[in-house]
């Protein structure tokens, strides 16, 4: 057999050269070798500042940082393993681990932490889209895309509040006793703030408690909430920025303050009460959230959860030239709401309106409304006296306390003026043996009240999550509702949006006693409470009780709720 000669054979191997195989990273195409570098020197620097960050923050929230710190110094191992042997082909492998990874401690983080601590918040969106709109022609292109829409709303906890001082001016810090700037604290206060106007809540609590502990509590639906724990430090600084914000003295500590001022959030604007304490871990501040617009008061009496029957029979009560309505609860019952809605039902630029509260809770337009002021000796019974020099046609008289203001409110419904008042009491028959104990005249109730309406307020059961079920025989016949009627009763569960409580808002139960007839000569003397309610129920008046338990059958309330409030 005949072989190449050494030239030919080189010859041979020059036209056919012998390939490597290349590997699988090799083979993917990243571009040029400066694209490659470029997204290795990123992956590099992502790893560099997650595992800084995730070190810190599994620190704070969990108090350790294994396994993730184990699984993020694996990562940049292999990251720069790899790239000794394969060179920068390896990143997009290493970016997709590390995406991978820090996602995974993100959703262990959000489940461990408060929802107003969350990195995903639902208003983090709103925040960007806002940001976004201010660049010169982005808002134009959202519009133009039917996308635009308003730029603050509440959605949920943390809606963006603004904190106005009582003078109107914008609040944007101050220094505590110490004289350290407490500015660091005003960005805390106003997700409490925010937080607590995303939930409906009513009144918040600072609270401080044994150890470095401080709770906010809300009052969502009367029934207060631990929503969450700030650290003595940082609740200390909470309360002195909002005692700043009140015009009240920071310096004292050891007795109780009052202090007024104003939330915007959106276009919802919110008076705020501040009252402070002390306790035997330190000091409490409560604040009171009042919506200034009015809200609900402004759709007159229809919006309350009265009968319509009941509804009717108030609103000719009120629109009478003269006498008295009584509207009876005991604290937080809503009485002042269900008078100011009283109010929306007469028509104010035809007829004086006057009141006279402490403090003046929602301001309302063509009606002229005084605050109490015990400082300066203004109390309801000298602004009384003197609104009645003043041509009034309705006067609101915020509380009877005394039995001065009470025979001057009830001398100015004999005499041509028709009075809203309040009074703590528990029922409507209650109501008049209570104006009979401060010392009013027996006679004087006879001709000068109207009617008195007695109130509570039960939680709605959450339209989301509510559960049916049937009563058995005995719950109904130990309620008075006889088998046959086979009613469906619904029970709480608790989800997302009821905050897990099964409920979400709350409806009136009412008693409405009008004063005529039997029931007027009743009072000419002294009657028992017994007789009272006797010639109420034979007039057709509905207890508190039945009111409760219709709404119970109705599905709107439960009935552990019902027996709650009203028994």
């Amino acid at each position: 057999m005949a072989f190449p000669s050494r030239p030919a054979a080189f010859a041979v191997a020059a036209e056919c050269p012998v390939t490597t195989p290349m590997s699988p990273l090799e083979a993917i195409p990243l571009g040029s070798f400066a694209i490659r570098l470029a997204m290795w020197s990123l992956v590099a620097a992502g790893w560099v500042a997650g595992t800084m960050w995730v070190e810190r923050d599994a620190r704070d929230v969990f108090g350790r940082t294994r396994p993730w710190m184990g699984i993020l110094f694996g990562i940049g191992l292999a990251l720069f393993a790899g790239t000794c042997l394969l060179g920068a082909a390896i990143a997009p492998f290493a970016a997709a681990a590390l995406a991978t990874a820090m996602a995974s401690y993100v959703v262990c983080r959000e489940q461990a932490v408060h929802p107003d601590d969350r990195l995903l918040r639902a208003d983090l969106v709103a925040r960007c889209r806002i940001l976004l709109e201010e660049l010169p022609g982005v808002k134009q292109a959202l519009a133009s895309l039917g996308r635009a829409g308003p730029r603050r709303q509440i959605n949920g906890p943390d809606v963006g509040v603004v904190l106005l001082k009582k003078d109107g001016t914008v609040f944007s810090g101050g220094r505590d006793e110490t004289g350290q700037d407490i500015a660091a604290a005003i960005q805390t206060t106003r997700r409490i703030l925010g937080d607590g106007i995303g939930v409906r809540a009513t009144d918040i609590h600072i609270e401080p408690r044994s150890g470095d502990e401080c709770q906010v509590r809300f009052r969502i639906d009367g029934i207060m909430q631990t929503r969450e724990t700030l650290t003595t430090t940082a609740g200390k600084a909470v309360v002195s920025a909002l005692k700043v914000l009140g015009d009240m003295d920071i310096a004292e500590r050891r007795r109780p303050q009052d202090g007024t001022f104003a939330v915007l959030a959106g276009t919802r604007r919110f008076d705020v009460r501040a009252a402070s304490g002390p306790t035997n871990f330190g000091e409490k501040l409560a604040l009171r959230l009042l919506d200034a617009d009015g809200g609900i008061v402004r759709q007159g009496l229809a919006a309350l959860g009265m009968r319509e029957s009941m509804v009717r029979v108030l609103r000719d009560v009120v629109q009478r030239s003269h006498g008295m309505l009584v509207v009876a609860g005991p604290t937080g019952s809503g009485k002042t709401t269900t008078v100011y809605s009283a109010l929306a039902e007469i028509d104010v630029l035809t007829r004086n309106v006057v009141t006279i509260e402490d403090p003046v809770e929602y301001r309302l337009d063509n009606i002229s409304q005084t605050a109490v002021n015990v400082a300066a000796e203004l109390t309801f019974a000298k602004i009384l006296r003197s609104v009645l020099r003043q041509d009034p046609d309705v006067i609101l008289v915020g509380e009877i306390r005394d039995k001065e203001t009470a025979e001057i409110a009830m001398q100015a419904a004999l005499t041509g003026h028709f009075v809203f008042t309040t009074l703590h009491a528990n029922d409507s028959a209650t109501t008049v043996t209570r104006l009979l104990d401060i010392g009013c005249d027996a006679t004087l109730i006879q001709s000068a009240v109207t009617a008195v309406l007695a109130q509570r307020l039960v939680r709605l059961l959450c339209p989301e999550c509510k559960q049916p079920y049937e009563p058995g025989p005995e719950e109904l016949r130990r309620l008075g509702i006889s088998a046959d009627r086979k009613p469906t009763f619904y029970k709480e569960q608790g989800c997302e949006r009821c905050l897990g409580t099964g409920y979400h808002g709350r409806t009136g139960v009412y008693e409405l006693m009008v004063v005529d007839g039997e029931l007027r000569g009743l009072l000419v003397g002294r009657p028992s409470l017994e007789s009272i309610r006797a010639a109420a129920r034979k007039a057709g008046t509905r207890t508190l009780w039945q009111s409760a338990l219709l709404k119970v059958v109705d599905g709107q309330t439960s009935l552990a709720e019902a027996e709650r409030v009203v028994r």
